[in-house]
């Protein structure tokens, strides 16, 4: 059985690292042919992809799957990026960035929400409860954290909580896999990450702000994952 850990480890070994998100002009287009380049041995790299990196399963038969089993955000092993001092106005902070149960807890309860909202957008797949013929299993990981701030806790701000202002809240990197939520074999490997550290806007930095940020992201990569499942389910349909 795949899992989200070990399939992020081998695409990991097996690519360059890639730049942030960026807009693409062009249509995504599935690599085909000898010199397609492709992972785990069926999964083809998809060209212009909105994602950092995306693999999928060319072959599978997208349309008979209806529903989507999301599973608990894995926030296990995160790499986090202690905040830079100079790129926020306030630079008095020792206390390393670290994240608590609770913040693990509405982490995850964001993303589930956030995929479960554009899944079933249109009426486009149901949420399963388990695994199933007609299912899509969905995992996914967050990689990485990069702050741009202190952490906004009692602890790190001091009980006056001083106001700190900062260029976005910082950014996240994530690794999702979409598999056959019968047999467990993927269909579909993503990387992607997004970043508000480039803004040219400086604002204040909290903890309502910064999970405001994390909402947005989790939304962004929801509405790719169901968009990108209904582009795979009408070229299958297309193809027979």
């Amino acid at each position: 059985m795949y899992n989200i850990k070990k399939i992020t480890r081998a695409v990991t070994l097996a690519i360059a690292p890639l730049a942030l998100l960026t807009a693409c002009a062009e249509q995504p287009t599935i690599q085909q042919g000898e010199n397609a380049e492709t992972i785990m041995g069926g999964l083809a790299k998809v060209d212009n992809s909105r994602a950092d990196l995306a693999y999928v399963d060319p072959g599978a038969d997208y349309g008979r799957y209806t529903k989507v089993f999301v599973a608990p955000l894995d926030l296990d092993n995160v790499e986090i990026v202690q905040p830079n001092a100079t790129r926020s106005m306030v630079n008095r902070y020792n206390r390393e960035w670290e994240l608590t149960d609770d913040d693990k807890a509405k982490l995850q309860s964001a993303f589930n929400d956030a995929m479960e909202k554009a899944l079933k957008a249109g009426g486009a797949f149901e949420i399963a409860n388990q695994g199933g013929d007609d299912v899509i299993r969905l995992e996914a990981m967050v990689t990485r954290i990069a702050p741009s701030a202190p952490k906004d806790d009692m602890q790190t701000r001091t009980t006056t909580r001083s106001t700190v202002i900062s260029q976005g809240g910082g950014s996240m990197s994530i690794a999702i896999m979409l598999a056959d939520g019968d047999s467990g074999e993927p269909l579909a490997i993503i990387k992607d990450s997004r970043s508000s550290m480039n803004s040219t806007m400086w604002s204040v930095n909290n903890s309502v702000t910064n999970m405001a940020e994390v909402r947005r992201n989790f939304s962004s990569w929801a509405k790719q994952i169901h968009d990108g499942l209904l582009a795979m389910r009408a070229r299958a349909q297309a193809a027979g």
